[in-house]
């Protein structure tokens, strides 16, 4: 027998305490079990299945005991971890590491003490999100695999992977989510990987989250914004490069080309590099679509109308712009980039909706309801719904072939997949679902398709962006911020009445001389219509 250590002659045996492995057919909650919903998930019960790491306490259960029927075979209660036993029995397990506390054997008040005090939130903390993130990160740098963390704490793949990286955040950026009032996950953590140590970022997203948005959408639309600068800045640079003026406007009595062909007999846009008057306009915010223009129309034949005007105004079919004010313009350009970020996160949840074991209840239903009324997205595009690049990207790999081994309760959902892909692609891919935001326009999907494919998810679980919101409650979008942050010019009153539910949409038909009509910042599409390039 090995001699014993120094430290070892100082411990004491715990007097009617027995640790074992109990079979679970000798195990039973305890009759006092106050616990309504043991609140099982697929995650914890995998991770007990993986390897139990906490011992549940057990008592005997006294012979007088009355017995029902298929209890004669329990020998204890358990009084610590009823919610493990409960996920024990979901999962078929064998048995469970148990305390057999003999002390409490006869003391029923002790046995519910201990009830509360193992399950009273005064008595027990959970770890927050870092410390989570922390303890994982050290348990991979100790040298387990993250197949190991998984299966042993029961989360899934791309969790162990945001745990991992939410870990290697800087101090910097942990405490700078830690000042926001928000109930971090660890998904929301490792979305902050991009902007570590970026304060500028941080005290974006810090905002947002006080306005009460997803850290998913906050992170997205500045992902949307710098995005959309990173490409302005691309395209300017090689439109420079290429010897072509770029302009942060249109000059005034400027044409742009696609205005200049259809007033000039025989004008050829694409000879007009050559021209002197040549430029090209790149808005300052926003989508970056160059639109040529020329300064000097006159030389190829085009001479405004000679029409009485005021002392500076543009002469007639001239590019200057009538622009829209300068709040109007910058809701535009927001408007454009949160539609565009919402439908990045509003994607990603149908995704997950869409591969869900069960549908939930109000889908099959709806489903129903829209084939029998064939709204326009599933008109314009159900049939080729499966045939678009949103297939792979929300559906994955189902086909026709693998539905036959779907279980009876996912099938509502293989209905749903179709339905959804028509919307999502109508929403987001055409160049008009853009406008579908706006009231000033008709876009691909009408206000009120959009609205009830939209009230539908927020039915099923879904957390609407600001711009989705204002969709759904038939209201004009003025911007992500909350009312009471927002300029008086910026009110919902201002401008134009909130638009009723089921109202009548049509859209603002454009002037017919659509360059001096329309706003360039806003409205791109109302010139050459392709994106203008320096070969060209």
């Amino acid at each position: 027998m090995p001699e014993r250590a120094d430290w070892e002659n100082g411990l004491t045996e715990a007097d009617n305490v027995r640790l074992a492995r109990i079979p679970l057919h000798l195990l039973d909650h305890h009759p006092g079990n106050v616990r309504a919903d043991y609140a099982l998930t697929e995650a914890f019960c995998r991770s007990l299945a993986a390897d139990q790491q906490v011992a549940v306490y057990v008592v005997p259960i006294p012979d007088d005991h009355p017995r029902g029927e298929g209890e004669e075979g329990y020998r204890f209660w358990v009084t610590k971890g009823n919610r493990r036993l409960a996920a024990a029995r979901h999962q078929q397990l064998p048995d469970l590491l148990c305390l057999i506390d003999l002390a409490k054997a006869g003391d029923r008040a002790g046995q519910f003490i201990d009830m509360v005090v193992e399950n009273d939130d005064e008595f027990r903390r959970g770890l927050t999100a870092f410390e989570q993130a922390q303890a994982l990160f050290a348990a991979h740098e100790a040298g387990a695999s993250r197949t190991r963390i998984r299966k042993l704490t029961g989360r899934t793949r791309e969790e162990v992977a945001g745990a991992i990286t939410a870990a290697r955040l800087s101090t910097q950026t942990r405490q700078a989510a830690q000042r926001m009032n928000h109930d971090w996950t660890l998904e929301d953590l490792a979305l902050l990987a991009d902007f570590d140590g970026d304060e500028e970022a941080l005290a974006e997203i810090h905002q947002r989250v006080g306005w009460g948005h997803q850290v998913r959408y906050a992170v997205e639309y500045i992902r949307t914004e710098r995005a959309e600068a990173a490409e302005r800045a691309r395209v300017r640079a090689e439109l420079e490069q290429a010897g072509i003026p770029v302009s942060d406007d249109i000059p005034s009595g400027a044409l742009t080309l696609t205005r200049l062909a259809d007033v000039v007999d025989g004008f050829d846009p694409d000879t007009h590099t050559t021209c002197e008057g040549h430029g090209v306009f790149l808005r300052s915010r926003g989508t970056p679509t160059p639109l040529a223009y020329c300064t000097s129309p006159e030389q190829h034949g085009y001479a405004p109308p000679e029409t009485p005007s005021a002392p500076g105004a543009p002469a007639v079919g001239s590019a200057a712009p009538a622009r829209a004010n300068e709040p109007e313009r910058k809701l535009v350009i927001e408007g454009n980039r949160a539609w565009k970020a919402s439908a990045t996160v509003r994607q990603e949840w149908v995704a997950g909706l869409l591969a869900r074991a069960t549908a939930p209840k109000p889908v099959m239903a709806w489903v129903a309801r829209q084939l029998v009324e064939m709204p326009t997205p599933l008109r314009d595009k159900l049939t080729g719904a499966r045939h678009t690049a949103l297939w792979a990207k929300l559906i994955g790999n189902i086909d026709a072939a693998s539905t036959a081994a779907v279980r009876p309760g996912r099938l509502p959902l293989l209905a749903l997949a179709p339905i959804a892909v028509a919307y999502e692609h109508q929403m987001t891919v055409p160049d008009s679902a853009r406008y579908i935001w706006r009231h000033d326009r008709t876009g691909a999907v009408s206000r009120s398709d959009a609205r009830a494919y939209l009230s539908l998810l927020v039915e099923l679980g879904y957390q609407p962006t600001p711009i989705e919101q204002a969709i759904i409650d038939g209201l004009p979008y003025r911007g992500d911020a909350p009312a009471e942050e927002l300029e008086p010019e910026q009110a919902p009153d201002a401008g134009q009445p909130p638009h009723e539910p089921g109202a009548e949409e049509t859209s603002t038909a454009m002037p017919a001389d659509a360059d001096a009509g329309a706003d360039p910042q806003t409205d791109p599409d109302t010139g050459d219509g392709v994106p203008y390039s320096a070969a060209a």
